[in-house]
This record gives structure tokens, C-alpha cells and sequence, in this order.
């Protein structure tokens, strides 16, 4: 599967309040850092940044981690598999 068919398909479920699984490659673009892999057991995605904020607002998609209901976001092309399906 690729990014943006695993991208429409987050939006889908989404939309029908259905959690779905996430692993991507962490990525702080302000301190140029990563601590490695993550994996999100069950999210949905929300409202992104506003591309009068950002302009980082197409490669950052904004989630929210329903484990403990907070606000996260990642860099797009980090991803590396949803629902445990592989990103190619």
C-alpha cells in the first residue's frame, strides 16, 4: 500500500469513528531529532495545521492518540505501515 491510499483510508475511517493502527518514524523538524519508531495502537485523525500557520501543512498529519486522548501529529512520508500493512 502506498502513503496516500493509506492516507485516504485513515480519513475514511476517520470520518466513521473507526480506530485504526499507525507506526512511523519519529521526527522533531525543530531540533532536528528522532527517538526511533512509533507505533500507535488505536487513533483517528483530526483537524491539521491551517496552511495560514504552516507551511508545513501537507507533509504533517494531526491525530489523536485514543489511548490516552491526547493531540499528535507526523510527518506523512514517515509513515511506515497502518493497520499493520506495510508502506511501501
Amino acid at each position: 500500500m502506498n502513503v496516500y491510499e493509506a492516507l485516504r483510508r485513515m480519513r475514511l475511517m476517520s470520518k466513521d469513528s473507526i480506530p485504526f493502527s499507525i507506526k512511523f518514524v519519529s521526527m522533531n523538524g525543530t531540533k532536528g531529532t528522532s527517538s526511533g519508531e512509533r507505533y500507535v495502537s488505536k487513533c483517528l485523525l483530526r483537524t491539521g495545521l491551517s496552511k495560514d500557520k504552516s507551511d508545513k501543512h501537507r507533509s504533517i498529519v494531526s491525530y489523536t492518540d485514543l489511548e490516552d486522548d491526547s493531540s499528535k501529529a507526523f510527518y506523512i512520508a514517515l509513515l511506515t505501515e497502518f493497520n499493520n500493512i506495510p508502506i511501501q
